[in-house]
């Protein structure tokens, strides 16, 4: 497939799956676990997934799951947010919950990180909320998915994006830490003028 400037369906570009469909609610055991389950609070708005903070569980009850590979996408199948996030981690032991669809991009065509970033653009995230089903709780399908049309400037194009899209990311969790850090600091020292009033 020439990948100069086409428009191609998403479907094209990725092998589509759901994950993991738990018989249950996902139960952590941080004593005696085998892999880390990623859920829709570990994958950010920014696209960052913050595997820190994924849950530890023993799967030696459910079906052998099917893990994440270095340069899959996850991207949210319900609740009205449909941003996606770059799985980038070198850990073998990984999985997604039911509650995102994994893309695993043909990287002959289309880079990863370009393709995470253009499902988190406006247009792509319009589509999503326009095609999503259900009143209480809205989600997309697979064909909803498969038919979202992307548009595939020339792979040098592509990584030019994708490296000015991680290091942007890169920055702003960098500052977000850096505010997070004054803030706590901020708070500690309107906390001493208060105890040092009431000593």
């Amino acid at each position: 497939m020439n990948t100069k400037n086409t428009i191609t369906k998403l479907g094209e570009l990725t092998d589509i799956r759901s994950g993991h469909p738990f018989r249950s609610k996902v139960q952590p055991s941080p004593d005696e676990w085998d892999y880390y389950v990623l859920q829709l609070k570990d994958v950010q708005k920014n696209g960052d997934i913050d595997l820190d903070q994924a849950v530890q569980v023993n799967m030696m009850k459910e079906k052998t799951p099917r893990t994440l590979q270095q340069g899959d996408i996850l991207l949210r199948a319900r609740g009205g947010y449909y941003y996606s996030g770059l799985f980038n981690a070198d850990v073998p032991n990984v999985i997604a919950a039911g509650q995102f669809f994994v893309l695993t991009p043909n990287t002959d065509i289309v880079d990863p990180a370009y393709l995470c970033w253009y499902l988190n653009q406006p247009i792509a995230q319009q589509y999503l909320e326009k095609n999503d089903t259900g009143s209480n709780i809205p989600m997309i399908n697979k064909q909803t998915i498969s038919n979202l049309l992307i548009k595939l400037p020339s792979l040098n194009t592509q990584y030019k994006i994708a490296r000015i899209y991680q290091s942007w990311l890169k920055e702003k969790k960098l500052m977000e830490q850096l505010l997070n850090n004054s803030e706590q600091m901020m708070r500690g020292m309107c906390q001493q003028f208060i105890d040092q009033d009431f000593m």
